[in-house]
């Protein structure tokens, strides 16, 4: 496993909000907020522990809050606690696909696109979707 590196500047402003799954391996949320509590951002996934394996549904940031390492430190706070764990995101967009090749460097996780899950993963409904405009990864 690799070691974390750390964190580049953030705004001192954000925090992150999470959301905890409503059921086994459900949707888990967690929001990023500016400092007027406004949403700006958010990683939704899911994790099953009897299966070991995780998977990114989305994770978005507003445009202007992007390059920042906003969705690098969501990622984080998502994953770290379950670093054994099976990893995979849904279809990933060009800038997706940079992001979590650079996630997976730092963190020693693979981040499977597309990847199809455990069976308790993928009979979960989708997600609360889109919560804040910007790029989906």
């Amino acid at each position: 496993m690799k070691f974390r590196r750390p964190p580049p500047p953030c705004p001192r402003a954000v925090t992150y909000r999470w959301a905890p799954a409503a059921t086994a391996a459900g949707c888990q949320v967690i929001t990023l907020l500016d400092g007027r509590g406004r949403d700006i951002g958010h990683v939704d996934y899911q994790v099953c522990h009897p299966c070991g394996a995780a998977h990114v549904n989305t994770i978005a940031i507003a445009g202007p809050w992007q390059g920042m390492g906003l969705g690098r430190e969501a990622l984080h706070r998502a994953a770290d606690p379950w670093p054994t764990y099976a990893w995979s995101t849904s279809r990933q967009s060009s800038e997706g696909r940079k992001f979590f090749a650079a996630m997976a460097e730092e963190t020693g996780m693979d981040f499977v696109p597309g990847a199809e899950g455990c069976p308790h993963i993928t009979a979960q409904p989708p997600g609360p979707g889109p919560r804040t405009g910007g790029v989906l990864l």
